[in-house]
């Protein structure tokens, strides 16, 4: 080979790597044959995180609501919820703790009752909660589906006369691919039963 073929044969080469990592794909040859390694290119997705408490939620409730600062879409929320009764109740019993995550467009929420529920508007999907019942048992149930609801989770355990290995803990991963807009509200509420429990919400959100 020529100093000229040389010469030619190593820009080449190089330009070829050049064009890889432009790509985002590297070729690398070794003695067990080409291997294709993947550049790391693209940035990761930006993660948020917040927790929050109730110390002696019963038959009542309490929220957050976070404003959103522009336009975004929440691709996942990752949440433990966990709750443990702060002392023997009066007598044994189930406490439970509903857990929600929604969004309130355009504003703040606008909460409803001790129990702090808040309604989005109903899916426009769905028509009402119907059920049926031919034992005539007790039921209940929410009115309609609601929209932009991410999160939903009921935490129920039975608390023994001293309370002991009574508590319960759920860990959930949702990926609501939710678009949000500026001036938009991420609302959690938590609201209990009759049983007073010490109630706490971690929270991981994936955007971009």
């Amino acid at each position: 080979m020529t100093e000229d073929e040389r010469r030619s044969f190593l820009l080449s080469s190089r330009d070829m790597v050049v064009g890889a990592l432009t790509a985002g794909t590297l070729v690398a040859c070794a003695s067990g044959g080409p291997t294709t390694v993947q550049a790391q290119t693209a940035p990761s997705s930006p993660i948020a995180a917040f927790g929050w408490e109730i110390n002696n939620l019963g038959t009542n409730g309490g929220g957050v609501f976070i404003k959103v600062q522009r336009n975004l879409t929440l691709n996942i929320v990752d949440a433990d919820m966990s709750f443990s009764p702060l002392s023997p109740p009066a007598q044994p019993g189930f406490a439970d703790v509903l857990c929600r995550g929604q969004v309130s467009r355009g504003g703040p929420p606008n909460f409803v009752g001790t129990e702090v529920n808040f309604f989005p508007p109903s899916s426009p999907a769905f028509g009402a909660v119907q059920t049926y019942n031919p034992s005539g048992l007790q039921m209940g149930s929410d009115s309609q589906p609601f929209q932009d609801t991410f999160l939903n989770v009921i935490l129920k355990s039975w608390i023994t006369s001293d309370a002991t290995a009574s508590q319960t803990y759920r860990h959930v991963q949702v990926s609501p691919s939710l678009s949000l807009n500026a001036g938009d509200y991420l609302v959690f509420t938590m609201s209990g039963g009759e049983i007073t429990v010490d109630a706490e919400m971690q929270v991981i959100l994936v955007f971009q």
